[in-house]
C-alpha cells in the first residue's frame, strides 16, 4: 500500500539485454568427460504473493491530476500518456494476477495551490469534494484509479509519524464516498532524485507512480477487501521490510536493474514481482528481468513465531536465542550458465538503518555458482521477539540479487 522505493534499489540501472539458451551446459571433468549440468540446481522454492479474496481491477483506468503551477505538469502529461502506450510493460506487471488492460483518461489540470501539510483524510476530504462539485472528475467505479501527483511543496502524512519521501515515496488505497461505492486513488508525493548519475526527480516521480499503479490494480481495496497483499505464510520474513505487495518485494530487496526505462517511456519505471517467474527459478521481477538469474536459498531448519507487515504468523526461518549459533545450507542456482562464480555474504537488517548488528555471518567459503553448497553460520548476539531480518546478497559484476530470512527466539 506504501512504496518505498529505497535508494540502495537504484544502484543499477537502465535495461538488461535478455536472451535466451539451453537449461544444461556440459562441463569436463579431470578425465575429459563432460557431464550434463542442469539449470536451475535443486533449490528451496522462491516466495509466492497470495490473495486474501479481494478483486483485482478489470480493466484499468487512470486519472492523472495534477496542478497548473507546478513545473512538472508537462513531464507528468507526457509520463501518463507513454504509460497507457506501453502495453507490452503493463501486460509484464499484471497480467498474470488476473488484470485487465490500461487507459490513461486526459489528465486533469487544477488551477488552485494544494495546502504544503496534508494528511491522508485531508487529501480524501478533498478528493471526494472534487468528484461531487467538479465536472471534470469522473464518477468513481471499480475501474478508476485517481491519481494525485504533488508538487515539492507539498508534504504527505499518514498513520502515525509517517511523512512523505522519509517514510513513503506514495501511497494507493480506498475509501467508502457513499454506502457501497468506493474510491480508489494514488497519491505521488514529489521526493528528491537518489544520489545515483542520470536519475533525475521525474524519474523518481514516475518509478513511484508505476509502482502504485500496479499494486493498485492488483489490489485496489487494501484496507477493506485486500487481493494480491501478503507474502505466502512460509515466507513472511520477505514482509519485514517493507510490505508484500507486487511492487513492495521487487523495490525493497531487488537491487540490480528494478528500475529502467521500457520502450515508449522515456523515464524510469518499476519491475514488480511475477509469481510466474519466481515458482520457474526465473528474475521474479518483471517485465524484462536480466538473465541469467541466479541466487543463494537457505534451506531453512526451523518454524518460527514473526512480525511482519501487521502479519503476525508462523513461518519458515532460524530458531536462535542472544548468545547461540547455527550452521544452515545455502543452496546456489541459476537459469543459465553464469560468467563466473558469485559473491555471497548476508546482512543483517539493522544494520541497512544504521543499527548495532544483532547478527554476524560467516561461511565455508563466500564464492560459488548453480548447484555448489555453501555452510552458513549465524550467530545472534541478542534475542529480539516477532524476529531479526537478514538477507543473503549475491554479486556477480554489477548484477545483485538477495534472500530474506529472519532469526526468531521461537
Amino acid at each position: 500500500m506504501r512504496g518505498q522505493i529505497f535508494l540502495l534499489a537504484f544502484g543499477a540501472l537502465g535495461l538488461v539485454a535478455c536472451s535466451g539458451g539451453d537449461n544444461t551446459q556440459n562441463d569436463a571433468g579431470d578425465g575429459g568427460v563432460e557431464a550434463a549440468v542442469t539449470y536451475p540446481a535443486a533449490h528451496p522454492a522462491m516466495p509466492q504473493i497470495i490473495t486474501k479474496g479481494g478483486p483485482v481491477m478489470t480493466p484499468v483506468k487512470i486519472v492523472p491530476i495534477a496542478f497548473t503551477g507546478d513545473p512538472a505538469l508537462a513531464d507528468i502529461d507526457k509520463f501518463a500518456s507513454q504509460l497507457g502506450s506501453a502495453t507490452d510493460y503493463w501486460k509484464g506487471t499484471t497480467s498474470e494476477y488476473g488484470v485487465g488492460g490500461l487507459t490513461v483518461a486526459t489528465p486533469i489540470h487544477l488551477n488552485e495551490t494544494p495546502a504544503t501539510n496534508l494528511a491522508d483524510a485531508d487529501i480524501q476530504a478533498w478528493l471526494t469534494n472534487k468528484i461531487q462539485t467538479d465536472s471534470s472528475f469522473p464518477q468513481p467505479d471499480a475501474t478508476t484509479i485517481y491519481s494525485v501527483f504533488y508538487p515539492d511543496t507539498v508534504t504527505v502524512t499518514m498513520g502515525v509519524g509517517e511523512t512523505s519521501c522519509v517514510q513513503f515515496q506514495g501511497y494507493h488505497d480506498s475509501y467508502e464516498i457513499t454506502p457501497g461505492n468506493r474510491v480508489i486513488y494514488a497519491v505521488i508525493p514529489r521526493c528528491p532524485a537518489p544520489p545515483v548519475q542520470g536519475v533525475t526527480v521525474i524519474d523518481q516521480m514516475t518509478a513511484e507512480a508505476s509502482h502504485e499503479f500496479v499494486e493498485a490494480a492488483t489490489d485496489p481495496y487494501p484496507s477493506s477487501n485486500p487481493a494480491y497483499i501478503q507474502i505466502d505464510n512460509n515466507d513472511l520474513a520477505w514482509m519485514l521490510l517493507g510490505g508484500g505487495e507486487t511492487g513492495d518485494i521487487c523495490a525493497d530487496f531487488f537491487l540490480s536493474g528494478v528500475f529502467y526505462r521500457t520502450p515508449g517511456v522515456d523515464s524510469l519505471v518499476q519491475r514488480t514481482w511475477s509469481n510466474a517467474n519466481a515458482a520457474a527459478s526465473h528474475d521474479p521481477c518483471q517485465p524484462a528481468g536480466f538473465m541469467p538469474y541466479f541466487n543463494s536459498a537457505p534451506v531453512l531448519p526451523d518454524m518460527v513465531h514473526l512480525s511482519a507487515g501487521g502479519i503476525v504468523g508462523v513461518s519458515q526461518g532460524i530458531k536462535l536465542i542472544g548468545g547461540a549459533s547455527q550452521t544452515i545450507e545455502l543452496d546456489l542456482y541459476s537459469d543459465g550458465p553464469t560468467t563466473g562464480p558469485w559473491k555471497v555474504s548476508a546482512v543483517d537488517l539493522g544494520t541497512f538503518f544504521g543499527n548495532p548488528a544483532n547478527l554476524t555471518f560467516s561461511f565455508d567459503k563466500n564464492t560459488g555458482q548453480n548447484g555448489d553448497k555453501i555452510q552458513m553460520t549465524v550467530n545472534c548476539a541478542k534475542s529480539v521477539p516477532g524476529g531479526i531480518p537478514f538477507w543473503i546478497q549475491n554479486d556477480l559484476g554489477t548484477q545483485t540479487t538477495v534472500w530474506m530470512a529472519a532469526v526468531a527466539p521461537n
